[in-house]
């Protein structure tokens, strides 16, 4: 076996180091008044309803059959949003539908109005001018006008029926973030749209028109050239990513079937206070203890060990958190904490195989470099196996409970956000654990050695 020279251990062990603050803490600076955010941390996360609560809104349909229809809209809705962890009852005898969404989502828009958004109508409208009846405040403190009114009240150019789906975009100028709701039309709409603002006879070019979700008022452009391409791309100064997102997936999964009624909108208690507190110390306990563990029973050798847990714990944290990414962090439950915990855990295994086979070497008489040898090499496919095959198994379990097209062909919109979480963290973690599990321990195990050849530096006897 090829030996490393000590410089391998320190600059895996900087990396990592340098990684695991980044990925806990993560890093953001101001300008202005405005926070940007390089890194997401740990207090980044959005956690599920079982954590920090949620909103319930209960809202009714005039039958059972339309109530059903109902669920299926507000699954599409929820699903297109990436909405992981929500709770959908129904009761067909009483004609009633309850959602409930998390509350701590990084969303512009409160719990509240994210429940409201995917149980309402979803009608899209575009109207003449952007004359309005009130102007309120939403949670995010930007204006918010609703119901339309004169000229804009009365004629309607295109509604949902003409539109055939939503996405959004971002634009970047001079440093600062711009985003974009494109409309996408049917053709049905694409003729439409093309007659109404037709450079030479179009009735509304040049002049401003107005799109409405029902009877909020997201975008009042003006026409400035023939839309005859079949998309509408629009903006305005309240826009933001999760407000494009969320308007996004109620146009793309259509309308309501039905009218449908609030019936109440109440708070949901989380299952104990402070739980993503108690989660954060009872991690940082249980590290502590599986390092001090293995410094007594590897000694040197267990810093091959630390550190792989370290990039394991750091690495699953970071696509939980979605590290450098824009927007909104995967919804953590408290199943998903438990996949954390148990992708920790396959690391400490995967170590143990190496160190204990290496440890029952150095106790025959094995020199150092061979006793490392052996235990790399007796334990590479048995660590392979386990990864490889819980990667399956939770690739098995997101395609059976999540949210893709391939599930909703066989199951319909359906989620069930606690097998759906588990699987998610778990499967990043198996695929980490090559990494973590494998790579690091053996290059940092083949460069300690040139630190000390001495088999009780290694666990060997004295």
């Amino acid at each position: 076996m090829k030996r490393l020279g000590i410089s391998v251990s320190l600059i895996l062990a900087i990396l990592i180091l340098a990684f695991s603050v980044l990925s806990v803490f993560g890093y953001s600076y101001y300008v202005g008044d405005n926070k940007v955010t390089v890194f997401k941390g740990f207090g980044s996360i959005d956690w599920g309803v079982d954590v920090n609560g949620g909103s319930k809104i209960a809202v009714k349909a005039a039958s059972a059959d339309e109530i059903s229809a109902v669920a299926d809209v507000v699954r599409d809705r929820a699903a297109k949003f990436g909405l992981t962890d929500h709770q959908i009852c129904v009761d067909e005898a009483k004609g009633q539908l309850e959602l409930t969404v998390p509350q701590s989502l990084d969303c512009d828009f409160s719990a509240e109005e994210v429940a409201g958004f995917l149980t309402s109508y979803g009608n899209l409208t575009i109207r003449p001018d952007g004359s309005y009846t009130n102007m309120t405040v939403d949670s995010s403190d930007s204006a918010a006008f609703v119901t339309p009114t004169g000229s804009t009240a009365e004629t309607i150019l295109i509604t949902s029926d003409d539109v055939s789906g939503s996405s959004w975009f971002e634009y970047v100028e001079d440093k600062y973030s711009y985003y974009y709701l494109n409309i996408e039309f049917n053709e049905v709409g694409s003729d439409k749209m093309a007659t109404y603002t037709n450079a030479d006879t179009g009735t509304y070019y040049n002049k401003a028109v107005s799109i409405w979700l029902d009877d909020r008022m997201i975008s009042n452009p003006t026409v400035s050239e023939t839309i005859d391409g079949g998309t509408l791309s629009v903006s305005s100064d309240s826009m933001t990513q999760s407000k494009a997102e969320l308007y996004s997936a109620v146009i793309s999964a259509g309308k309501m079937p039905c009218n449908v009624s609030v019936v109440s909108v109440t708070d949901v208690a989380p299952l104990a206070n402070n739980i993503s507190d108690i989660i954060f110390i009872a991690g940082v306990v249980a590290l502590a203890a599986i390092m001090v563990f293995m410094i007594f029973r590897y000694r040197l050798g267990a810093f091959a060990g630390i550190f792989a847990v370290l990039l394991q714990f750091s690495g699953v944290l970071a696509v939980i958190t979605r590290f450098a990414g824009e927007g909104r962090t995967f919804l953590l439950t408290i199943p998903g904490a438990a996949a954390l915990a148990f992708s920790v855990m396959l690391t400490v295994l995967s170590f143990a195989l190496m160190g204990e086979r290496m440890v029952s070497e150095l106790k025959g008489g094995t020199v150092v470099g061979t006793a490392i040898s052996t235990g790399i090499e007796k334990s590479r496919k048995i660590i392979l196996d386990m990864s490889v095959v819980l990667a399956v198994v939770a690739l098995m379990g997101m395609f059976m409970f999540g949210t893709s097209a391939f599930t909703t062909a066989i199951f319909g919109n359906y989620t069930l956000s606690g097998v759906y979480n588990f699987s998610y963290v778990l499967f990043f973690g198996a695929v980490i654990n090559l990494i973590s599990g494998y790579v690091v321990p053996q290059l940092m195990l083949r460069s300690l050695q040139s630190f000390s050849k001495k088999p009780s530096m290694f666990g060997g006897a004295k």
